[in-house]
C-alpha cells in the first residue's frame, strides 16, 4: 500500500540515485568495477519549519513517520521542482494523459508510443514508470525532440533493474512519482535544540513496489 506524504513543503531534498557499483585498485594501477545491486534513489529530505503548538504540525509527522515505517507502507511523491520537463510550464504542457511503453531493448532505453510530436525533452528531465504496483523513477540521459507518436527512443539514466519491466506500462511525464521507504528511525528532530518552529529530516529510499 502505497501513501503520500502529509507534508508539501521542504527546506531541503537530498534524494539521489545510488549507482550500486563497487570500485577496487589493483597494485597495477588497474581499476575494477562491479555491481552490487541495481541502481536506486536515496538521500535526506527536510521539511519547513514546524510548530510544536496550535495544531502541533511537528507530532503529526512523527506519529505519521513511525506509522508508516511499522506498518511497512510504501510512499508515493513528485519531486516538487520536477513536475514536468524544463522546457514547459503548467500552462503550456502538451500533453494529455501519458505514454506507453512499447518496448526495452536495452537496460538504458525504451521505446515508448502516445508521445506529442515535437515535444522537447532535455538530458535531467524526469520520468516515471508504471506497471501494475511497480513505479521506477529515472532522468532522461540525452537531449530529444520527439520525432514519432508512436515509437520514440529515449535513453534513461541510471540504467533499469534487470528483469522488472515488459512492455504495456504506462511512462508519466507530468508529475513523475517516485516511490519509496522511510529508513527506519531515520528522523532527526530538533525541537530540543531550538525554540521555535523547527524541521524534521529523515532518510528515504526507493522501493520499486
Amino acid at each position: 500500500m502505497a501513501v503520500d506524504l502529509p507534508i508539501t513543503g521542504f527546506s531541503g531534498i537530498g534524494a539521489l540515485p545510488v549507482l550500486g557499483i563497487n570500485t577496487q585498485r589493483s597494485e597495477g594501477g588497474l581499476v575494477i568495477t562491479s555491481r552490487r545491486a541495481d541502481p536506486y534513489w536515496s538521500g535526506r529530505l527536510t521539511s519547513g519549519p514546524l510548530s510544536s503548538s496550535g495544531d502541533n504540525e511537528r507530532a503529526s509527522l512523527i506519529a505519521w513517520l513511525y506509522n508508516t515505517v511499522e506498518l511497512n507502507l510504501r510512499v508515493d511523491w513528485v519531486h516538487p521542482r520536477h513536475r514536468m520537463p524544463r522546457y514547459y510550464t503548467a500552462g503550456t504542457w502538451p500533453m494529455v494523459g501519458n505514454a506507453s511503453l512499447v518496448d526495452v531493448p536495452d537496460l538504458r532505453t525504451i521505446v515508448l508510443s502516445g508521445l506529442t510530436n515535437g515535444l522537447v525533452l532535455q538530458r535531467g528531465d524526469r520520468l516515471s514508470i508504471m506497471q501494475g504496483d511497480i513505479i521506477i523513477h529515472r532522468w532522461i540521459s540525452a537531449d530529444l525532440v520527439v520525432s514519432s507518436t508512436i515509437s520514440q527512443s529515449i535513453a534513461l539514466t541510471p540504467r533499469l533493474p534487470i528483469g522488472v519491466l515488459a512492455p504495456a506500462a504506462a511512462v508519466v511525464l507530468e508529475d513523475p512519482k517516485m516511490r519509496f521507504m522511510i529508513v527506519p528511525e531515520s528522523w532527526r528532530d530538533s525541537a530540543g535544540e531550538s525554540y521555535g518552529p523547527s524541521p524534521i529530516a529523515f532518510e528515504i529510499q526507493e522501493a520499486l513496489r
